[in-house]
């Protein structure tokens, strides 16, 4: 076939990637391999977190002012995309049968209708106001002709939600928690999951997966402590070392302390440029490396690779599967900008198909 014949005489992938691929080949069938991503299309899923809207704004950028000490950029375009937790629903859509989505928007509703009209088809939105608080948009200022960010401007409110809120949250979880089949937890660290609702939602006895970021607005305050015997933790390398206050030891052996700490049965650790790896309570680690042949924008790559590997692991498919497939999604995100590009189950099985030729 084609594929065949490109993938015999390019360099399209590097040497670590023919590998692992040969790895996967030898291992698993063809068969075997779509099977599981059709075993994906029934769960129905309880999706918890925070809705995020990502603005880039365009531009030229002309120089150090001529009268102040700043940089000057001529505006050309301006793009908003839904992220955060309206991200994760879009990639988990075309694979599942069901999402409800539990978010907090700003008090005045700001980009209810866009954050809406962004949702496919099968995601069913349930969300909860926040008091003397903005719908979360982060704007970033982008050089158009490198695609090099210059800038980003955060419209936030950090402030945990109110005492009643948090029970109308909880009481809602309660009503729904049966009707679904796992809790993907995305806590983005901006006040909407607090201590009360994390230790409720860890008294669920339901399949649950948790990614607990690191960003600049709570840096040094974000932490896993909240969660109890997580059975499934993404984290990149940089929020590892944070969690563990850590800079210098090998990151394996961070994933082996954070397992035993947390009670993880599968921990996910993303590394960029380096791949990633999964490792599970018998400290037993599978590698993958990345699939992205050029990163335009790493904005939604982590939570492309949470959602695939979520559904995933709810129905315990072999870790190095599914490390695999939250690569190959994790690629398609990170060769794109912004949350432009959501998780297509078409696109993805002919990316599957064309790296197992």
């Amino acid at each position: 076939s084609s594929s065949e014949l490109i993938n015999t005489f390019s360099d399209i992938f590097n040497n670590e990637q023919k590998l692992f691929l040969k790895f996967i080949r030898k291992k698993y069938s063809q068969e075997y391999i779509l099977k599981q991503i059709e075993r994906l299309k029934n769960i129905r899923v309880l999706l918890i977190g925070e809705v995020i809207i990502d603005e880039y704004v365009f531009g030229d950028v002309l120089g150090k002012s001529g009268k102040e000490p700043h940089l000057v950029m001529q505006r050309y375009d301006q793009k908003k995309y839904l992220g955060g937790s309206g991200a994760i629903a879009n990639h988990l859509s075309d694979f599942c049968k069901s999402i409800d989505l539990v978010t907090i928007i700003g008090e005045k509703k700001e980009n209810f209708n866009f954050i809406k009209s962004s949702l496919r088809k099968n995601i069913y939105m349930k969300y909860f106001l926040k008091k003397n608080s903005p719908t979360i948009t982060k704007t970033r200022f982008i050089d158009q002709v490198s695609q090099n960010k210059l800038l980003g401007v955060y419209e936030i409110d950090d402030g945990l939600i109110k005492k009643d809120e948090e029970e109308k949250i909880k009481n809602f979880i309660k009503k729904i928690k049966n009707k679904v089949d796992q809790i993907i937890i995305s806590d983005y660290g901006h006040g909407f999951i607090t201590k009360g609702i994390a230790q409720y939602i860890n008294s669920i006895n339901i399949f649950k997966s948790i990614n607990a970021q690191v960003n600049a607005s709570n840096v040094g305050y974000q932490s896993l402590n909240k969660y109890k015997k997580i059975p499934l933790l993404i984290i990149n390398e940089t929020e590892l070392r944070h969690e563990l206050r850590d800079k210098k030891s090998k990151v394996e052996s961070l994933a082996n302390m954070l397992v035993k700490k947390f009670k993880i049965e599968n921990l996910v650790v993303t590394r960029g440029r380096n791949g990633s790896f999964i490792i599970n309570k018998k400290l037993k680690i599978s590698y993958c490396p990345a699939f992205a042949n050029k990163i335009v924008d790493k904005v939604g790559s982590g939570d492309a690779m949470f959602s695939m590997i979520s559904l995933c692991k709810k129905l315990n498919i072999p870790n190095d599967l599914a490390i695999f497939f939250g690569s190959i999604s994790a690629a398609s995100s990170v060769e794109t900008i912004g949350n432009s590009f959501y998780t297509d189950k078409k696109y993805f099985l002919r990316q599957l198909e064309y790296s197992l030729k």
